[in-house]
């Protein structure tokens, strides 16, 4: 706790584990935290780039985040109890025009499962220090999209990967999921574009070429309705004019969804939403931020519905 901190409070480049350079984390506190509070919600992302981009960072949520706080009414400024964006181990990019990765470099050459396994031990910092349990919306772009829904996804890693699985267990799942531009079928994005090998390209460098370990690692296959308990709301947000990955890639997710329990239905003690963004390619919805973030404060609004009626 920073007991001699001014509020609001900015920290950045925080380290969460000694793993690597990339191992860090910034937090936004507007005010004193509060351990355990149930009138608030912490909000924690995590960014794109296909596993691999040195350029998309945690910083890249700051334009986001900026007009989030600027356009938050009172009463849902004062039910953030905190802002956190997570920095992670890479996949190898040795092509990178400006920044190519270093075989030596831990942190420029990591392989599924160290992305989620990075992600976990941010949150679970994240929890110890801050105590807010299962009380965080947890918000991801593109492939940071898929890791934030396999936080949700217990087990879905398999045997191989048993200290991974022990981690897990300490963290406690998020109350609610953002998926932004995301990537919730790597198999099924890989063969929705066999025609442009980029896409395979990038999930062997991200996962290897066991195609089985792809499906073990996509939210659209895994289990999301016994795995999750703790799950109220998954929001789904896709831009029409993505380049990278299609519409139809999000409404497959959708409909998992649906087939694991989420209902449309306001009121649903599960409940999953849709919603279809219109001119933003794949990163401009981060790189403009406005719209981006009207959905979060709709977001956080609408997890403090579904507690006043439970």
């Amino acid at each position: 706790m920073e007991t001699d901190a001014t509020y609001p409070l900015n920290l950045t480049n925080v380290p969460y584990s000694d793993t690597s350079s990339l191992n860090t984390l910034s937090v936004y506190l507007p005010r004193p935290p509060v351990p355990n509070d149930p009138e608030r919600l912490f909000l924690i992302y995590i960014h794109g780039g296909a596993w691999r981009d040195p350029l998309i960072e945690a910083s890249s949520f700051q334009q986001t985040q900026d007009n989030l706080l600027s356009l938050a009414s009172p009463q849902i400024t004062d039910s953030i109890s905190g802002i956190a964006t997570i920095n992670y181990r890479l996949s190898p990019y040795p092509s990178h025009p400006t920044s190519p990765s270093n075989p030596h470099d831990p942190a420029r050459n990591a392989r599924h499962p160290d992305h989620i396994t990075d992600v976990l031990t941010a949150i679970l910092h994240l929890q110890e220090k801050y105590s807010f349990g299962s009380r965080y919306l947890l918000i991801g772009h593109s492939c940071g999209a898929t890791l934030a829904l396999q936080v949700a996804m217990k087990r879905y890693w398999g045997s191989q990967y048993e200290s991974t699985l022990a981690l897990e267990l300490n963290v406690e799942p998020p109350i609610a999921i953002m998926g932004v531009e995301g990537i919730y079928d790597i198999l099924g994005l890989v063969e929705e574009n066999a025609a442009q090998p980029i896409y395979r390209d990038l999930m062997v460098n991200a996962f290897g070429t066991d195609a089985r370990v792809w499906e073990d690692a996509s939210p659209a296959r895994g289990d999301l309705e016994d795995g999750w308990q703790e799950g109220r709301l998954v929001v789904i947000v896709h831009s029409e004019e993505d380049e990278l990955v299609g519409m139809q890639h999000a409404e497959g997710m959708w409909k998992a969804l649906g087939e694991q329990g989420f209902a449309e239905e306001m009121g649903s003690e599960r409940r999953r939403e849709f919603v279809r963004l219109n001119g933003l390619k794949h990163d401009e919805v981060w790189e403009d931020g406005k719209e981006f973030a009207k959905i979060i404060l709709k977001t956080v609004e609408d997890v403090l519905e579904l507690d006043s009626k439970n």
